[in-house]
């Protein structure tokens, strides 16, 4: 049984990471009980072994059995020392989740997986192993795939595992950390794919997962918003890129897995890169520049004259527009496409008053209002070993008060009466990252949810490349996306 022993002489609490989780605890002086502190201390039957504790961090300490059943949550208080005291609450510690058997010996598991290194990988390795597909390459590519989830998810279980007791107890990232468990039991516990059989089943698991896990973005949104104040914003961007980045890396394997065994089922299927549109599992080989920008204009122009009702600034593109190059479409066009959106709305939002002052009536206001904007130029060029987007407008700029947190997820006031930029993520419930939710308007395009710009970053360093916005207060922003050309930069995971 675990007994719970008050001492003496009260002093400030540290940190105590028990069983998966950090638990807050008072340690005792060495010197002699102080008031008020609280230690823990544990009694097994004659037949098993203690129980050891390890030291990770000065105030973080991981218990670990030694082949002894997981004591149960503490129930009982050693009442001698404790009836002239006043009384310590400890139910909510004893409801916590953190508190699990099952995490007690997953721990030392967990410890298996995240000590491996996590073994990245190329655009240009999945484009040249996705060719010439046979039955060997799929099973191989399945079991790497297999080999390697574990191990990712597993250093982000870790990660949680250091947040402070009470971020870590918060409902929406109790929530993801739940998942992540689940997710790691079911890929680690999965047998090694040896026939086209075993990898369908394979893919219908992390198929499974993928869908499962739609709720991460919002959750983790949520969970840092009422959390803000427990953790400096340099963490809050530490834990949030790393958490984002992980999971993009995680779904990159797993969705080329899915679909590089649906292109092998599928009948109609061409490994002749002219005749399939170069399509290699998820990945494309002729991604055109010039078609990316027209079609994140179109939809964030349909979108703004719906709800301003007004025709939007023209987008215009030059440079070299006939540039191609291989990529993942999903993410490059949610980055143009969050930096058009910006750039529309601050164009119309500046030049609005001259439109708003008017006489004219709405429909012949809306043939003339996009001359009345001045437009937005998206310069393409193409260089040796980079690709470069830039997304220039006359939309006012970004106010200097602001432009330090634009890539910040962290909120960028300390004024409890200012909304927390993630506030609205409590109307999505699931968020993949991707233009077409806001196409299918499964996320509202007219919900602002303050993760356009750092998601678009944590995209664009992916692979690779970057994502810089220059800004002149009053007049203007410039915009500069740089993908790698040749493919051959691997994943950025820190």
């Amino acid at each position: 049984m675990l007994f719970l022993t008050h001492h003496l002489n009260s002093r400030a609490p540290t940190n105590f990471s028990k069983i998966g989780r950090s638990f807050p605890i008072f340690r005792r002086n060495s010197r002699g009980g102080s008031i008020g502190e609280l230690s823990f201390s544990t009694t097994t039957s004659s037949k098993a072994e203690p129980i050891q504790y390890t030291s990770l961090h000065p105030n973080f300490r991981i218990v670990s059995p030694n082949h002894v059943t997981p004591p149960p949550p503490p129930t009982s208080i050693n009442s001698s020392t404790t009836q002239s005291l006043p009384q310590v609450s400890i139910k909510p510690i004893i409801q916590s989740r953190a508190y699990s058997p099952q995490h007690f010996y997953q721990n030392r598991i967990l410890d298996q997986y995240a000590s491996q290194p996590i073994n990245p990988i190329t655009l240009r390795q999945l484009i040249v192993f996705g060719r010439n597909l046979t039955e060997e390459r799929i099973i191989k590519s399945g079991n790497y795939v297999r080999s390697e989830l574990p191990i990712r998810i597993a250093h982000r279980i870790r990660d949680f595992q250091n947040l402070p007791f009470i971020v870590g107890t918060n409902p929406h990232l109790s929530m993801v950390y739940d998942l992540y468990w689940s997710a790691f039991e079911k890929l680690r516990k999965f047998p090694p794919v040896r026939t086209m059989e075993g990898n369908n089943e394979w893919c219908e698991t992390i198929k499974g997962l993928l869908k499962d896990h739609l709720v991460v973005i919002p959750k983790l949104a949520m969970g840092i918003m009422e959390c803000s104040e427990h953790l400096p914003g340099e963490q809050i961007d530490r834990f949030m890129n790393t958490m984002l980045r992980s999971r993009i890396s995680r779904r990159v394997l797993a969705e080329q897995q899915v679909a590089l065994t649906e292109n092998w089922h599928d009948p109609g299927y061409s490994y002749n890169q002219s005749e399939n549109d170069g399509w290699i599992g998820v990945i494309s080989t002729q991604c055109n520049a010039k078609e990316i920008v027209e079609k994140c204009a179109k939809m964030t122009r349909t979108f703004f004259k719906e709800y301003y009702d007004v025709e939007p600034p023209q987008v215009l593109t030059d440079g070299q527009v006939d540039t191609t190059f291989a990529y993942i479409p999903d993410h490059i066009e949610y980055i143009i496409y969050e930096l058009l959106k910006n750039s529309i709305k601050g164009v119309i939002e500046k030049h609005a008053p001259s439109i708003i002052s008017t006489s004219q009536s709405p429909s012949k206001q809306m043939l003339k209002s996009s001359q009345l904007f001045p437009p937005i130029t998206v310069t393409i060029c193409s260089g040796p070993t980079d690709i470069y987007f830039r997304v220039s407008d006359q939309g006012g700029g970004i106010p200097d008060k602001l432009y330090p947190y634009i890539w910040s997820f962290a909120s960028k006031s300390n004024d409890k009466k200012t909304l927390h930029k993630f506030t609205n993520f409590s109307k999505v419930p699931h968020m993949a990252a991707r233009v077409e939710e806001y196409e299918q308007q499964i996320v509202p395009p007219d919900l602002s949810l303050g993760i356009g710009l750092p998601m678009s970053k944590v995209y664009a360093e992916y692979w690779g490349g970057s994502l810089s916005i220059f800004s002149l207060d009053g007049y203007g922003v410039d915009a500069y996306v740089r993908i790698t050309k040749l493919g051959n930069k691997i994943e950025n995971l820190v």
